[in-house]
């Protein structure tokens, strides 16, 4: 690969990290935020309820859609087209008169932002075919930076004295992206995504590999929504607001240097192997975290189950496409499909058994999903090492 290559493809992966932690920091800015929102438009707590749906739904329809057609679009055009469109719906967001103006433009932001997030790990897999592993690390390293940076960032706009502020500073922060992809091509991975038939997708569908790595990321997004919903609720049983409020952060902080960390040693270990040895001693970290331990030490607990389930997604989803790097496209699709169908059910399983029982009982469903988690990863790997034997044998 010559240097303007190599060069090129770093740049990719700037651009891409940058856009995702921009959009995690939104993501995760709107709660921050939600009692600002409730002063200034006077709205009631159900209609406040209507910004994680408003953000997220349209979203997922199009991060699926686009993930499906990866292969017959201009990757580079669409994910500039995101970039440049989020922006637009951003600023729309910080200059909303009214409540339904706000709404509406995260609807619309949520839309264009799967424009972008529907083909940026795809080219990434075709940019980095011998370390997606690595990669797709230090990519979910920087939704998790963003991310965890949200909460802050909505207490400096209000400090400031307006939370407009925070979509202001979104807003600007993504002109670079379109700037670096301006000056960008794909020529070098031009052709690596095929285009998906349908009579091709059920035989893609049954692989091992991408079925399990489905039935996996079902459970690892459930116990993130989980955390997501219930931490910072279930940890004001034993601490300060203030602090309790801080948890969700804290679980968010430790994934930083844990992606980091796993990013280099995916390639070196391998990835299923990197991930059952992760998820296992998660299985102690659980139970010990959400049965027994309360106030301060809940808190140490939570930062070590965080650095240890900051490797499941990402590695996974690179285990994934690895088995079909032609269709990177919708492997990721299917992978984040089942993620966000883990991460809206749970939290209302959680709630349900909140309310008849009590959240004590709730958060120890998590350590239940975690063991199922270890579980299908075992499966997984025995079906995929079956199938590949069969596949040798055939070939003989």
């Amino acid at each position: 690969m010559t240097d303007d290559s190599e060069a090129s493809r770093r740049l990719w992966l700037v651009a891409i990290s940058w856009f995702v932690a921009v959009d995690a920091l939104g993501f995760q800015l709107r709660g921050a935020l939600l009692p600002e929102l409730q002063r200034e438009f006077t709205v009631s707590e159900s209609l406040l309820g209507l910004v994680a749906p408003a953000g997220t739904l349209g979203f997922l329809v199009v991060l699926l859609v686009f993930g499906a057609v990866a292969g017959r679009v201009d990757l580079r055009k669409t994910m500039l087209a995101g970039v440049v469109s989020v922006g637009l719906a951003i600023a729309t967001i910080g200059f909303a008169p009214t409540f339904g103006v706000f709404l509406v433009a995260l609807l619309v932001r949520g839309i264009l932002t799967g424009l972008f997030r529907g083909v940026d790990r795809p080219v990434l897999s075709h940019l980095y075919p011998d370390a997606r592993g690595r990669v797709f690390n230090l990519y979910d390293l920087a939704w998790a930076a963003g991310a965890s940076a949200g909460p802050v960032l909505a207490i400096v706009a209000l400090r400031l004295g307006n939370w407009r502020y925070a979509y202001a500073l979104l807003a600007v922060s993504l002109i670079p992206v379109a700037l670096i992809i301006l000056r960008l091509d794909l020529d070098d991975i031009a052709g690596n995504e095929r285009p998906l038939r349908r009579d091709e997708l059920a035989a893609l569908l049954r692989r091992p590999e991408i079925l399990g790595a489905a039935a996996v990321m079902m459970l690892s997004g459930g116990i993130e929504g989980g955390l997501f919903t219930w931490l910072p609720y279930y940890a004001t049983q034993t601490l300060p607001q203030d602090v309790a409020s801080l948890t969700l952060s804290v679980f968010l902080v430790a994934y930083v240097p844990a992606r980091l960390l796993y990013s280099r040693l995916a390639e070196r270990v391998g990835y299923l192997p990197l991930v059952i040895t992760l998820t296992a001693l998660a299985i102690p970290v659980a139970a010990i975290t959400f049965r027994y331990l309360d106030g301060y030490a809940f808190v140490a607990g939570i930062a070590v189950f965080g650095f240890l389930w900051a490797g499941v997604f990402p590695t996974v989803a690179a285990f994934s496409i690895e088995a079909a790097p032609a269709y990177s496209g919708p492997v990721n699709a299917v992978a984040t499909g089942a993620t966000y169908l883990g991460t809206g059910l749970v939290p209302v399983v959680m709630g349900v058994v909140a309310d008849e029982f009590d959240i004590g009982l709730s958060m120890q469903l998590l350590t239940v999903l975690v063991v199922g988690t270890v579980l299908l990863l075992l499966a997984t790997k025995s079906a995929t090492a079956a199938a590949r034997a069969g596949s040798t044998r055939s070939d003989a």
